[in-house]
């Protein structure tokens, strides 16, 4: 997780009058200014407008207007204004800072660029244009250019924490994780009780895979902010990590205190102290699986050594009186589409569906679905019209541990012919399903089997596998093939 960029920054600057005016009509103004600074926004506003009534070329005139409609909420207003100032007075870099100031706000962000770029032009130490320049672009997702701008307004300013913050978020969204670290360090140096500079590093050394640093830098992160709810899950994170698991448990408790990604918290607490629940919540797969989806599939393929959706595959083609090649398949839990890919040679059309919207668009740039969903499997299945001839769970049922509803709804959306294959952790000892302290949950056979009997399965074959390593060991599960 990372916080938003800093605010856009004002340096307070006033225009300077362009053209003489009549007498009468700069009374107007100096009035309009006095009661711009007393607060008196109503009649200020009518002032200022009898001033440009009189002095259509009156530029602070227009240039005050823009800043009151501003203040008071009314960004169109003020960019009409800041605009008829920038058409009077093209070369003055305060009159262009404040019109990309208003664009920016306006979410006009591509003409507020070119403001900021237009001031820079006209004032190569405006660091304030700097400053914003980088953050309109890394509003746009332009990261070069945002550090680029950042950078220069670093030199500038190099006593603004604020310029670091922004420097050390781009850098770490472009992947210059070393940079970011050296930015948020100098931010850090200079605003040593931010608790957001703190946990900010704690991420990127966390990218880095310096942990202990990164455990050190969230705690003092959540000294400094007792209530900062984002610190405590990714200390708690971080402290599994380390199998310091009292003290994880101590943050999700914390969470649950806060109200921060509460259901995820109990869920995890209670698979840290023995307690076994029912299904894991939404809300936890969905994030758990969003925070995965940008380096997911090589971590899971290369470092975890995952080949379960081949055994799968290799399980259904083995059944010697079952088909071997499918008009619909669905993949529930369909992560970055390893299924989609595996099984596109023997499926006519391919349907995903997952709970995570970022994996589910790593899926989409596979292109080999026919369609895909963002959602809940079971309600997916509910609202599903037209059945299907292969349903493939690798690795879904593991984050369920009552399994009858999904059975249920399986059983009314497989064809009378079909297949449902899936993949389960192994329980070692005991009946029914049990959350083991990683979050997941392990099935005993004797549970699959009751369950699959009492809608209406068969099992038609199973196999014992190696799922995938977890700190460098095997989990070990089963694969199954079920039909009516």
């Amino acid at each position: 997780m990372t916080t938003d960029s800093r605010p856009v920054q004002t340096d307070g600057q006033a225009a300077g009058n362009g053209r003489p005016c009549p007498s009468n009509a700069d009374d107007f103004f100096h009035r309009a200014l006095d009661l711009h600074r007393q607060g008196e926004a109503g009649p200020a506003k009518s002032l200022y407008r009898q001033t440009i009534s009189l002095c259509p070329e009156h530029v602070d005139a227009c240039f005050y207007l823009a800043l009151l409609h501003r203040t008071m909420g009314e960004p169109e207003e003020a960019a009409r204004w800041f605009g008829r100032a920038h058409e009077l007075l093209p070369h003055e870099a305060a009159i262009a800072y404040e019109l990309g100031i208003t664009r920016y706000s306006l979410g006009h962000h591509q003409m507020a660029i070119e403001h900021f770029q237009k001031v820079l032009s006209l004032d190569d130490t405006h660091w304030q244009a700097a400053y914003n320049l980088g953050t309109a672009h890394l509003a746009q997702g332009n990261t070069t250019e945002a550090i680029r701008a950042y950078y220069q307004a670093a030199q500038l300013n190099p006593q603004d924490g604020d310029i670091h913050f922004n420097l050390g978020l781009a850098c770490k969204r472009a992947g210059r994780l070393d940079e970011a670290m050296q930015s948020y360090l100098c931010a850090m140096e200079i605003a040593p009780e931010d608790a957001e500079v703190h946990y900010n590093l704690a991420l990127v050394y966390k990218e880095l895979g310096c942990k202990d640093e990164a455990i050190a830098s969230l705690e003092i992160a959540v000294a400094l902010r007792p209530e900062y709810g984002a610190a405590h899950g990714n200390l708690g994170v971080l402290y599994l990590d380390r199998d310091k698991v009292d003290e994880a448990i101590a943050c999700y408790r914390r969470l649950i205190e806060l109200d921060h990604n509460a259901a995820s918290a109990r869920h995890i607490l209670a698979a840290l102290t023995g307690e076994t629940t029912v299904v894991a919540p939404s809300s936890y797969i969905a994030d758990l699986f969003d925070s995965f989806s940008g380096h997911f599939e090589e971590r899971l393929l290369v470092d975890l050594e995952y080949r379960t959706p081949w055994e799968l595959k290799s399980l259904l083609l083995a059944d010697p009186d079952g088909p071997k090649h499918f008009a619909r398949l669905l993949d529930l839990g369909c992560g970055t589409g390893l299924v989609g890919q595996i099984f596109q040679e023997i499926s006519d059309c391919r349907v995903g569906v997952d709970l995570s919207a970022k994996m589910v668009e790593e899926a989409a740039a596979k292109k080999v679905y026919d369609q895909l969903a963002v959602g809940e499997i079971v309600t997916f299945l509910e609202q599903n019209q037209e059945p299907f001839d292969l349903i493939v769970a690798a690795d879904v049922l593991i984050y369920v541990g009552d399994l009858d509803r999904i059975f249920a709804t399986l059983a009314l959306g497989l064809a009378e012919n079909g297949r449902f294959l899936f993949s389960t952790e192994f329980m070692e000892a005991g009946e029914g399903y049990r959350l083991r302290p990683s979050g997941r949950y392990a099935h005993s056979f004797s549970y699959i089997k009751a369950v699959a009997a009492r809608h209406g399965f068969r099992i038609l074959n199973t196999q014992s596998a190696n799922i995938r390593k977890e700190k460098g060991q095997w989990i070990l599960g089963e694969l199954f093939l079920l039909g009516f």
